[in-house]
């Protein structure tokens, strides 16, 4: 099987819009004990039919739907513009269970779990949560686990998954990542609860924010003629999953190159931004230091750039023309003769040697044009002996 698109949970679902009381630190202990002895006998509200999904790019979630008294169906036209962060002052799993109690009254969009960083959306988005008083219809809540009492505290996977999250939904709504719009649930004016706390450390979640903030730029490059070649051929930024084009065959390529695809995944992939691609696009990351977002941005391209140029292929550089006579078309023709493609080397680009080259681009999955552009470069780099 090639790559396929990946899809995110299922969104929007029946409720009332109205405000109420929000969640988070300095939450009543009690909430659980509550939940512990009335779950078994209360039903929940069946989901309606999904309207829309998130984009692929969006880290993995979980769908847990919280009770339709918890939240409000739509937004009644108010526009998505903050990210609230909150602290459950609770366990991961006594605050799903809270949220899909209908007597709760409160929820948040997502729950990030502490131990592996684990999200569970509740709420659509589309939808309104009750989760920060009088602020419900323009936020977006993510509930972290904190739960000093039982010694679970922020961790680092929470915090990187929590990061994934915030980049992803900053970029869907265009929300700038900085703090006058990424805010604690304190800092809402008239809040009356204290989280995250005073142990959140704002300076290292923005610092994971920031490195990802270049996901947020929206567009799409539609060939491989953008690409940079200053530190190593990377297709220019930015792109996800369900991207498809030579633009996404470079990425393959590199990744392939650093190990992190197989080249039969490539062949396979039919230049389409997949759930392999994505997977490798991801791992990547997460070794270079970067949110595992998945999404392609600034910061991804410029990393990749720098990785393949630690670790330089000896490929022939891109942009050989037809009618050169030089020792870089001779080490391209070496490398096509290694391969099969060819028999002489001569050092002149003629009509045997893009000949060559457009037996190499069929058997590679690429427009057999003849041109030794980067993403030709990029598969000779990983074929090459």
């Amino acid at each position: 099987m090639g790559d396929q698109p990946i899809h995110g949970p299922a969104s929007q679902y029946l409720g009332r819009l109205v405000d109420r009381p929000a969640t988070g630190y300095g939450f009543a202990p009690v909430r659980f004990l509550v939940v512990a002895i009335v779950s078994a006998g209360l039903s929940l509200a069946a989901a309606r039919p999904a309207a829309a999904a998130p984009p692929a790019w969006y880290p993995p979630v979980r769908w847990l739907p919280a009770a339709s008294a918890n939240f409000g169906v739509g937004r009644a036209g108010t526009a998505i513009n903050t990210i609230v962060i909150h602290a459950t002052d609770g366990r991961y799993a006594g605050t799903l269970s809270w949220f899909r109690d209908p007597r709760a009254r409160v929820s948040a969009h997502y729950v990030i779990r502490a131990s592996d960083g684990e999200i569970t959306q509740m709420v659509a988005e589309a939808d309104t949560a009750f989760e920060v008083r009088g602020f419900n219809r323009g936020a977006i809540g993510i509930e972290h686990e904190f739960d000093p009492r039982h010694g679970i505290a922020y961790t680092d996977v929470e915090y990187r998954s929590s990061a994934a999250l915030v980049c992803a939904i900053a970029r869907r709504y265009g929300i700038p990542a900085d703090r006058a719009h990424i805010r604690g649930h304190s800092e809402i004016p008239g809040a009356d609860h204290s989280d995250p706390g005073p142990t959140w450390n704002w300076s290292y979640y923005m610092r994971l924010v920031g490195a990802c903030a270049g996901s947020a730029a929206t567009g799409a490059i539609t060939d491989v003629g953008q690409t940079t070649c200053d530190e190593g051929c990377v297709p220019a930024s930015a792109f996800g999953a369900g991207a498809v084009g030579p633009h996404v065959a470079l990425l393959q390529w590199d990744l392939a190159y650093l190990g992190c695809m197989t080249r039969a995944e490539v062949l396979l992939g039919g230049q389409h931004f997949g759930a392999r691609t994505l997977t490798a696009v991801r791992s990547f990351q997460a070794a270079n230091g970067l949110p595992a977002t998945g999404f392609y941005g600034p910061l991804t391209a410029g990393a990749l750039g720098r990785a393949l140029a630690r670790a330089p292929s000896g490929a022939a550089g891109a942009g050989l023309a037809f009618g050169v006579r030089s020792a870089a078309v001779i080490g391209l023709q070496r490398d096509l003769r290694e391969l099969g493609y060819m028999d002489v080397v001569t050092g002149y680009f003629g009509p045997a040697t893009r000949d060559a080259i457009r037996r190499f681009q069929l058997d590679h999955g690429i427009d057999p044009t003849g041109d030794y552009e980067p993403l030709t470069r990029a598969a000779m780099a990983v074929d090459r002996p």
